[in-house]
């Protein structure tokens, strides 16, 4: 890469943080496996002490978690104890009838099963555990006909933290450290992180509650939940190797004592099939923030294909991967450059600030391939 021009791109978010857009953000940029440069700028938290951001910064990484529940539910079909074809009811028996019956465990993994967005929070207390939550999934009515669209929800994905809980006979989190965190190399990647990390947690600006005891993300309540859906706090370094990880067909890179080996995570076909399209010619999105008339999606994935705009910008190519979160953070991988880009800003996308933003970032990085 031309370190001058992923300079001028970083620039980029350097204007974000002089502009007031943002007031924390890193990025780190993966080519062919390393690393071509990274960006650190602003504060983790409001006040004249707050720490500057570095490379040991946790941010919420709010929907980029989904790909990550995905791969674990994928370690259950690759080891034979589930189908992507097997009909959720027939794992979770509490989610027979009500139109439930199709609905399987693929068409959860790609947003088709018609269940809604987010879950009726209405008759739970505020501090709701994230066990008690999900169990009221089961019950959640389809919005739309299973199969017909492409209907972003995070009740479909809370349902695939159960399924993963029932055959694994293990707590989410658990599996998600002993399966996928530490194989992976993940080490600065948390499910209800201890309190001694919270200095280091950066703040999110923008929440719809803010100053509540569960406030979404900043507060001791919203730190400790484990839910399937977004609820992982890492570094920016971490989420890179986990995307570059899905680039190298399953595998990661170890140097435990100098010598720079390989290990599989997960099988190379699992990985090339969770980066497939699985809903060709399907309408959909994210109602509220974008949707597109050929929504490509794969198996936890977000895909480019041919949507316009997106967050990966003008040049990537139709094969790039990733995905968004609403705490103001997106990242991808396009195995046709061999490249990487995580960016992890601070601000909620409830005002839209987003949408020009990160494609003109995505596509800087891209032009600065030599």
């Amino acid at each position: 890469m031309d370190p001058e021009r992923l300079q001028r791109a970083f620039r980029l978010l350097q204007g974000w943080l002089d502009e007031g857009t943002v007031t924390a953000v890193a990025s780190v940029v993966l080519h062919h496996g390393r690393v071509a440069g990274e960006f650190y700028g602003g504060v983790v938290s409001p006040g004249p002490e707050a720490q500057a951001v570095n490379g040991n910064s946790l941010f919420h990484i709010a929907s980029i978690w989904k790909p990550m529940t995905a791969l674990a539910v994928m370690l259950l079909v690759e080891s034979g104890w589930i189908a992507l074809d097997d009909e959720v009811s027939d794992i979770l028996p509490g989610f027979r009838g009500a139109g439930h019956d199709s609905i399987t465990v693929r068409q959860l993994l790609t947003h088709t099963s018609g269940l809604p967005q987010d879950p009726d929070r209405s008759q739970l207390p505020p501090d709701v555990s994230t066990f008690d939550e999900l169990r009221t999934y089961i019950h959640a009515l389809p919005v739309v006909p299973p199969g017909s669209k492409v209907e972003y929800s995070n009740v479909g994905h809370g349902l695939l933290g159960l399924i993963i809980e029932t055959v694994s006979h293990q707590p989410f989190a658990t599996f998600m450290r002993e399966r996928i965190f530490e194989p992976a190399g993940l080490h600065d990647t948390w499910l209800a992180p201890p309190d001694h990390l919270f200095p280091r947690i950066v703040h999110v600006d923008g929440t719809l509650d803010r100053g509540s005891v569960t406030e979404r993300f900043n507060s001791v309540y919203a730190r400790k939940q484990t839910h399937p859906a977004g609820s992982v706090i890492a570094t920016a370094r971490d989420v890179a190797r986990f995307f570059q990880m899905m680039l190298d067909n399953g595998s990661v890179e170890d140097d435990p004592a100098g010598t720079p080996t390989r290990r599989q995570v997960i099988a190379p076909a699992t990985a090339r099939l969770m980066s497939t399209n699985h809903t060709a010619g399907l309408r959909g999105g994210i109602e509220g923030f974008m949707t597109w008339d050929d929504c490509a999606w794969g198996l936890g994935f977000d895909l480019r294909g041919n949507k316009h705009p997106h967050f990966s910008g003008e040049y990537t190519s139709p094969h790039t991967f990733g995905h968004t979160g609403v705490s103001g953070v997106f990242a991808w991988a396009d195995p046709v450059c061999d490249l990487v880009c995580v960016m992890l800003a601070n601000r909620t996308l409830f005002d839209a600030w987003n949408m020009s933003h990160w494609s003109r970032f995505s596509t800087a990085v891209v032009a600065s391939l030599c």
